[in-house]
């Protein structure tokens, strides 16, 4: 399937910058690649800004962690970009006009019948769960 360059554009934008922010969240959080290099590097990771927007504080570890953030972006470019990963976005982007969305009143029903019914739930197991405790301790004889 051939594609125009605008095709798919949204899922191909959105599926591009979830993987991005997973990667990054991966580098940066606390405990991530940067702590883990911090480790590693020890003494010899040097500090070039601090305080640095952001990031706390520029070093070799956090220069590391934006080349393999970098790189990683430039490979999710490439291969969302692929025909078959293309004509697959595409389709999914497709299918998603075709969908028919709920309305607001039919999402707030929706949202109230499910309330309900685990409230029904929640009462029931509970009178259900006493009423057993209470039997089953008449029945062996440490029921107080």
């Amino acid at each position: 399937m051939s594609y125009r360059k605008d095709q798919g554009r949204y899922a191909r934008l959105v599926a591009f910058v979830g993987l991005v922010l997973l990667v990054a969240y991966g580098c940066f959080h606390g405990g991530g690649l940067v702590t883990t290099l911090d480790g590693w590097l020890g003494d010899s990771n040097t500090t070039y800004v601090d305080p640095f927007p952001l990031l706390g504080s520029l070093k070799t570890s956090t220069l590391i962690s934006i080349g393999v953030a970098g790189a990683f972006a430039l490979l999710m470019h490439r291969i969302l970009n692929r025909p078959r990963v293309a004509d697959a976005l595409i389709e999914t982007e497709e299918e998603m006009h075709k969908v028919t969305w709920p309305t607001w009143p039919e999402t707030w029903n929706g949202t109230m019948a499910v309330v309900c019914m685990v409230l029904v739930l929640f009462v029931f197991l509970t009178v259900v769960d006493v009423v057993l405790l209470e039997v089953l301790g008449r029945l062996w004889g440490g029921g107080s």
